[in-house]
């Protein structure tokens, strides 16, 4: 059943920032709009419409254009498929770590608009990896390393799994981290067969999340797309923190 839409009229809204709600079915009609900016969770925009005009698929093909490895995560079905997704994954991620460590450390470790640092956002892909290879995958009694950064508020996750989410690592640690979850999963990758992908995995990785089952080519499939997503947040990120290095008399949004 659906309610019935609110409306409001004559509401001041703007420099509003609305982060992780349900914005379905929203609708703007005789209002001022400029500079809006869209970012949609997980990266999946559905239909968006602007003065009667469908640019869906506008946004969708200029995505792809920048960011191809979302083309080959759309098509996965051998082994092989993830094998490829998971190379182009990583090839643009080692640009990205490029152009970070072109910036001062403490860059590297400060926030845009309250979003994650690439320092937290690296934790947040090694937490990934230890969730869906470690402990779905390979079902690993303590898959998960201190430094990693699981999403949300991570109390519950912090007391099961003895995680530092308070912690400040150096570029280096987390850096050298990363890559090594990152060999794990190209060394798992290396030797699953297209029969793998189905076999079906139920665990309890964490109790605040409660029972998971998903197959192997789902959990494989979900570090690849996070990797893609998170890393789209980064060059973002990366190009406001490169600009306010550039003029020592600005400050980054949200610092």
């Amino acid at each position: 059943m659906t309610s019935d839409p609110v409306v409001h009229i004559g509401a001041d809204h703007q420099h509003t920032t609305y982060r992780e709600c349900d914005l379905r079915g929203l609708r703007v009609r005789g209002s001022v709009l400029d500079d809006i900016d869209l970012w949609a969770f997980g990266g999946e925009l559905g239909s968006i419409h602007v003065e009667g005009i469908d640019v869906t698929s506008y946004v969708s093909d200029e995505l792809d254009r920048r960011f191809p490895e979302r083309v080959a995560l759309r098509s996965l079905v051998t082994a092989d498929h993830h094998r490829r997704a998971w190379d182009a994954v990583t090839a643009s991620w080692s640009e990205t770590l490029g152009r970070a460590e072109r910036l001062p450390e403490a860059r590297r470790h400060e926030q845009v608009d309250g979003e994650w640092s690439v320092v937290e956002t690296l934790r947040h892909l090694v937490f990934a990896i230890d969730l869906w290879l470690g402990g779905m995958v390979r079902g690993d009694d303590a898959p998960f390393h201190p430094l990693g950064l699981p999403p949300g508020d991570p109390t519950e996750e912090t007391a099961e799994l003895d995680l530092t989410p308070g912690a400040d690592p150096t570029w280096d640690e987390v850096v050298a981290l990363h890559r090594d979850r990152c060999r794990q999963v190209g060394e798992a990758l290396a030797t699953t067969t297209d029969d793998d992908l189905a076999l079906l995995r139920t665990r309890v990785p964490i109790r605040a999340w409660g029972e998971q089952s998903h197959s192997v080519g789902t959990c494989l499939w979900i570090i690849s797309k996070e990797h893609a997503e998170h890393r789209r947040y980064a060059e973002r990120d990366l190009a406001t923190l490169a600009a306010a290095n550039l003029d020592p008399g600005s400050s980054t949004p949200g610092i």
